[in-house]
């Protein structure tokens, strides 16, 4: 059961934490050092907690008008319980207040986070072919949009 989510940005001092969910759910994990450009220039991230246990994160790219999310990720014991959801909406609004679009790729197997976007009015947009590694090859990545403040 859920406490209370708590969203905050991230900072450097959260990375330790940040990684372990990484490693933990991602078949091809980010490494540590891409994470670096999240607290310099136009890159945002923000947690979310259940108390004091970091259970989130997204990262975005923000230039101009347009957002990308580049990474979210929930921790194994939080997922299914609206912590996706909740983190996705608040990044929703808080980018909205600037930019027009939010884009995203996401692997084509990865049907819970399909439907979460979907949720969210996200749409289908496009395909990377071959984009991801897989345990068989290659799969490919499909693009999404969502379209704000129209």
């Amino acid at each position: 059961m859920i406490k209370e989510l708590i969203f905050r940005s991230i900072t450097e001092n959260d990375l330790n934490g940040v990684y372990e969910i990484e490693n933990s759910v991602h078949y091809s994990p980010w490494q540590p050092s891409s994470f670096a450009p999240c607290f310099t220039g136009r890159n945002h991230g923000w947690l979310a907690f259940d108390g004091s246990t970091l259970c989130a994160y997204i990262i975005l790219s923000m230039v101009a008008d347009e957002a990308e999310i580049l990474n979210m990720s929930v921790a194994s014991d939080y997922q299914g319980k609206g912590v996706g959801s909740a983190l996705l909406e608040f990044s929703i609004e808080k980018v909205g207040v600037s930019c027009e679009n939010i884009f995203l790729e996401v692997r084509e197997s990865n049907d819970a986070a399909i439907a979460l976007y979907e949720k969210y009015y996200f749409c289908e947009v496009g395909r990377r072919n071959n984009y991801y590694p897989a345990k068989r090859g290659r799969e490919d990545a499909l693009i999404y949009a969502l379209t704000l403040n129209v």
